[in-house]
């Protein structure tokens, strides 16, 4: 097909009134010409642009067809050229999940497309599912998530769950019914016949996630490992009996760091970098102002290392491990940092634009010597520790999830060190880690930790991360709240502005604000049992005066002559 027919397509969707008799034709006539033509590539861009466009439309039939053909286009690129389709994951696979929710017909044509985009980019279909299904506002999608993923499996023998295994259970503490139905019959059909090793990691994720007995006991029985249930009956009493202390809900959630990235064949000549594929990740102005705030990581001695295949690169991260075997010491410090800025060089090179399944599954290997080399009291070393995190987070983004947990205690604890310039690099690392990777329960609870720590420049420190924490996950409201995360972020807004040093103080009157946009009852709760100077203090830094002053206005008692 010429790109011809493309502008053609642009230019009919351009109209300030469309033709609907006429577009609904040529996207006829376009579905035909997918189904037995080759697609130019340059007029692939116009195409998925304008399918998506339409897809939306107001008019049903332009919406219908348009999304038809967005899903025929996605098979005609799957047998035509499928790395393409990695460059386009972020724009269209969003798309293909948000139809899982339409009638029956859609649906079925969003599975099958789903489904074809897995098996030519599974990592990138995996991770929109993450974001855009599982953490999506409406609760249909989300339920249609999980029945996906039980059609990709018996579609898709290579499918694995062990990607998304933290957020499948955690649909069974979700706020809707049929959600949590929905992901226990997932999970059920998921792991039927599933192998000892999947089962007990599994087994792990709903003990990490407290997940209540009875649901867990009903999805033990109904996979035939009743010798589960009374294990999950004890570690239940133990959570039952231990005291109420305000984060101990969050700090109990743990995620498991799996080997999330099970080998997959995949096609190696992914052209497109990453950081391009998924260069339309919506930061907030408001995140923007913190990612700026961070200088830009020192790699201008940092030279691109390039690899040539899976291969090479893991004999290559493989034989950076040893260096970190043990403690550290004169002998390994010097080899340990010289690995630390290979792994750097790495991840500035080809590695995960064209490797990311293999450079994800090397890197768990390496996680424990990067925190190492993080805690590292050796100042160069802990900084390139720092500086690869940063790394990591800005080249791979939500792709190293799986590692957050470790890196943030990490961190957290090197924020608190008496050498300035090391916990301003911890400080560094953590915003840039908060601002690009996935909202995690387990992560909140360290934030909380952070908030109490003894240390003022930790609690300082802290009061931003939570702020950041809240802006940059906006959609994850319902998440937090059946994790109960707003419990334990209220107590640390408490905390900071009762603290005994000004900074910490004035530090987190601006996280009290953002909390206060979005739990709205709750700030004024917490703005009601402040004393008057504090009050006041936070109420200089209202973003939005004008409603304190409507209000001040309204309860101002009338006064008149008599």
């Amino acid at each position: 097909m010429s790109h011809s027919d493309a502008v053609s397509l642009q230019r009919q969707f351009d109209q300030r009134e469309i033709d609907i008799d006429s577009i609904v034709n040529f996207l006829s006539y376009l579905r035909h010409e997918f189904k037995h033509q080759a697609v130019e590539p340059k007029a692939i861009e116009t195409y998925v642009s304008y399918l998506i466009k339409g897809s939306f439309y107001q008019n049903i039939r332009v919406s219908q067809y348009s999304f038809a053909c967005l899903c025929h286009l996605v098979k005609r690129i799957y047998f035509q050229d499928q790395p393409k389709l990695r460059r386009y994951a972020s724009d269209v696979v969003p798309v293909l999940i948000e139809k899982l929710a339409d009638n029956t017909k859609v649906n079925d044509i969003s599975r099958k497309a789903l489904t074809d985009y897995w098996r030519a980019a599974s990592l990138d279909v995996e991770r929109c599912l993450r974001k855009a299904g599982f953490l999506n506002d409406s609760d249909i999608v989300r339920q249609q998530t999980l029945r996906f993923l039980c059609s990709l499996q018996a579609a898709e023998p290579k499918f694995s769950p062990r990607t998304l295994l933290f957020d499948i259970v955690s649909t069974l503490r979700d706020p809707v019914e049929s959600v949590r139905s929905a992901g226990k019959d997932c999970i059920v059909t998921l792991y039927t016949n599933a192998t000892p090793q999947a089962v007990t990691e599994l087994k792990s994720e709903i003990h990490h996630q407290d997940i209540p007995s009875d649901m867990a006991s009903e999805i033990f029985s109904a996979l035939g490992i009743q010798e589960c249930i009374e294990e999950l009956k004890t570690a239940v009493d133990l959570v039952v009996t231990t005291p109420p202390v305000s984060n101990v809900l969050i700090s109990s959630v743990k995620r498991t760091p799996l080997a999330v990235l099970p080998l997959q064949a995949q096609d190696e000549n992914r052209n497109v970098p990453f950081l391009q594929s998924d260069s339309n990740q919506s930061f907030s102005p408001a995140v923007e102002v913190f990612l700026k705030q961070v200088p830009v990581s020192a790699s201008d001695d940092i030279k691109p290392l390039f690899v040539a295949s899976s291969r090479d690169l893991e004999t290559l991260m493989e034989g950076l491990i040893s260096a970190f075997d043990g403690k550290e010491s004169e002998a390994n410090w010097g080899q340990r940092q010289k690995n630390i800025v290979t792994l750097r060089e790495i991840i500035h090179g080809n590695a995960y634009r064209d490797h990311a399944i293999a450079f994800i599954t090397c890197l768990k290997s390496l996680s424990a010597g990067i925190n190492k080399a993080v805690s590292s009291l050796r100042t160069t070393l802990s900084a390139h520790g720092c500086k690869l995190v940063m790394d990591l987070a800005t080249i791979a983004k939500n792709g190293i999830d799986p590692f957050v947990d470790g890196f943030m205690q990490s961190l957290v604890k090197l924020s608190s060190s008496t050498k300035k310039i090391a916990a301003q690099n911890a400080n560094n690392a953590i915003t840039v880690l908060l601002g690009h990777t996935s909202f995690q329960p387990r992560v909140a609870g360290m934030i909380s930790n952070a908030c109490c720590d003894k240390n003022a420049q930790t609690r300082l420190y802290a009061a931003g991360w939570l702020q950041l924490t809240l802006i940059a996950h906006p959609t994850q409201k319902a998440i937090m709240e059946s994790f109960n995360c707003v419990e334990v972020f209220e107590n640390c807004i408490k905390s900071g502005l009762s603290d005994a040093n000004p900074k910490v103080r004035e530090a987190m009157r601006p996280t009290y604000w953002e909390f206060q946009s979005i739990w709205p009852q709750r700030g004024a709760v917490v703005m009601k049992n402040l004393d008057p100077m504090a009050k006041k203090a936070l109420e200089k830094l209202n973003p939005k005066p004008e409603s304190a002053a409507h209000k001040a206005e309204e309860k101002r008692p009338i006064t008149g002559h008599r």
